[in-house]
């Protein structure tokens, strides 16, 4: 398990790059389609929550979390409103941003103690 548990180290510091390439296409989409604001939660949240079942996962907690960590993704989509395609660039990019937000606060979080 010492192995899966650095995959999650590896991750975390490319997040603040992540961070700031989704920032710079949530800047893109803001040019071309009006935000919703539920959406762009719904899918930060999802991100955010997919982050830690897989970083549970790679900590050994069980392969329920790999699962769970993949499938959560498809919440974001089921439970959106996609009116467009620009929509859908808004919920996908937003996953990314909050994936990479929570590695980054995992980041934070191992640098310090």
């Amino acid at each position: 398990m010492q192995r899966n548990k650095q995959i999650g180290g590896s991750l975390a510091p490319k997040a603040p790059s992540a961070f700031l390439i989704c920032a710079l296409i949530f800047l893109l989409l803001s040019i071309s389609s009006p935000l919703n604001v539920a959406n762009l939660i719904l899918a930060l949240s999802i991100g955010a929550l997919s982050a830690v079942l897989l970083l549970a996962y790679w900590h050994g907690k069980g392969g329920i979390y790999f699962i769970l960590g993949l499938a959560a993704p498809m919440l974001s989509i089921l439970f959106s409103d996609l009116p467009d395609f620009w929509a859908l660039g808004w919920v996908i990019n937003g996953f990314f941003c909050g994936f990479a937000i929570l590695l980054w606060l995992f980041q934070l979080k191992n640098s310090q103690g």
